[in-house]
């Protein structure tokens, strides 16, 4: 889900900077008027993009905090599985050889 917001916000921001400009250039004002308002909206645009960025990527990193626990407990998870399968293999696998000896024994 958050995968889909960013270009959201990001044609959200697009739009509003490319709406200011077009704005600016059909407002009545001097030459320099309107590239001092062009210049602001950029600067006001430029900061607004750096602030969704750093909230992009601390989300980010998040999620991947999140995935590497979660691996790491799956990993975890994995091991003693893997240990409490060879504990019971093992075990029957003794159990099958003391039955094996004591019917060879009982056959001699």
């Amino acid at each position: 889900m958050e995968g889909k917001k960013l270009p959201i916000v990001l044609a959200f921001i697009a739009g509003a900077a490319v709406g200011a400009v077009v704005a600016l250039l059909y407002a009545p004002a001097s030459g320099s008027e309107i590239r001092r308002k062009i210049r602001e909206k950029a600067e006001e645009t430029s900061e607004k993009i750096k602030e969704e960025s750093s909230l992009i990527k601390e989300k980010v990193s998040e999620l991947k905090e999140k995935a590497e626990g979660s691996i790491e407990e799956i990993k975890s998870k994995a091991k003693e599985l893997l240990e409490e399968k060879k504990s019971t293999l093992s075990e029957t696998l003794e159990k099958a050889k003391e039955a094996v000896l004591q019917k060879k024994e009982e056959l001699t």
